[in-house]
């Protein structure tokens, strides 16, 4: 009985091999289950302390490990476009253009073929390239930004918006400071100054731990560590760029905060001066994602399901509907669902 749902996870069954994808704490997880990571954000790594078989992408697998400084077991790391054979399906990691090393995972079964996108970005950025693309009979896609009204700016005028911002800032004497997340973000924001301007970038050590990552695998970071002599010099000189996380309590006194999230679009923050720089796809990336990919069906987790589903069948005549709960719900019976 080949099944589809949410089981704390993105639960895929051909009949003959099961598969557990970004799962959530809530359930324990059998050894013999065959658990899949797309991303080393926290909110998709818990199935990397569990005793499940684990895959991931290298990359993924490394800034886990440098930001949690311990090792993880029993993990097979995944080049994109590497596949991997459990019993009669066949899983591959493909581009998901978030953050370093985030992967979709195309499941062909000799029935059908599901692509999981896990968190998506379909342009192109200073440290990933768009999501890639293909074909497949069942889609299951994030609705994080699945909105109309999420429709961000091009990438180059938020880019210059934060530069105009920053250079405003550092010359009134204060240190732009921008608290984003450990991994994928700031790594953008880095090689934004690095590329666009002359500006000394320093990092909090949790960010530092990720940067390395990052050039290990190829993207040309300049950063000085906030932890090490020639960091702290930085920022009691002034002019330079902070670069850190929300959880940072100790700030430079004469700095000025910006977050970097797609909210910012539609949502006051306090405080602060916010920029919609997302790492996820909005609504018309997401629309013609859907379009390219020409799914039969299109489940949706996370974010706007229902919207973005009733989208989808409205401008594309594709069925879509929220992922279901796990019960007994057969992937081939799929209830149509709309708003």
């Amino acid at each position: 009985m080949e099944k589809i749902g949410w089981a704390n996870g993105i639960l895929i069954d051909s009949g003959k091999s099961r598969l557990l994808f970004d799962p959530t704490p809530g359930r324990p997880l059998h050894p013999e289950w065959n658990v899949f990571i797309t991303h080393a954000h926290s909110d998709h790594t818990y199935g990397f302390n569990t005793s499940a078989r684990k895959f991931s992408t290298f990359a993924t697998l490394q800034i886990h490990q440098a930001l949690r400084k311990r090792e993880v077991k029993s993990v097979q790391t995944l080049q994109l476009g590497e596949s991997v054979a459990i019993g009669d399906t066949k899983i591959r990691a493909l581009n998901a253009g978030h953050m370093l090393g985030s992967c979709q995972f195309e499941v062909t079964t000799p029935k059908f073929r599901v692509i999981y996108t896990g968190d998506i970005n379909c342009v192109d950025t200073l440290t990933t390239q768009a999501a890639e693309e293909e074909q497949c009979d069942y889609l299951i896609i994030e609705g994080t930004y699945g909105h109309p009204s999420y429709l961000f700016p091009r990438r180059n005028t938020i880019y210059a918006d934060i530069m105009r911002w920053t250079m405003t800032e550092i010359k009134e004497k204060r240190i732009p400071n921008f608290q984003v997340y450990s991994s994928g973000k700031p790594q953008e924001v880095v090689r934004l100054f690095n590329v666009y301007a002359n500006i000394p970038v320093v990092c909090s050590p949790m960010i530092s731990y990720a940067n390395e990552v990052y050039e290990q695998n190829g993207v040309s970071l300049e950063f000085l560590d906030s932890s090490t002599p020639e960091g702290r010099k930085a920022l009691k000189n002034g002019n330079c760029v902070y670069v850190t996380t929300g959880h940072d309590d100790r700030l430079p006194h004469n700095s000025s905060r910006a977050v970097a999230t797609g909210w910012a679009l539609r949502q006051a923050f306090r405080r602060c001066t916010a920029f919609p720089l997302s790492s996820h796809a909005d609504f018309q990336q997401l629309i013609d994602f859907v379009s390219r990919v020409k799914p039969r069906r299109v489940y949706i987790f996370a974010g706007y399901t229902d919207i973005l589903a009733s989208q989808i069948e409205s401008k594309l005549g594709i069925q879509a509907g929220p992922l279901p709960a796990m019960t007994q719900t057969k992937l081939l019976d799929f209830n149509r669902l709309s708003t």
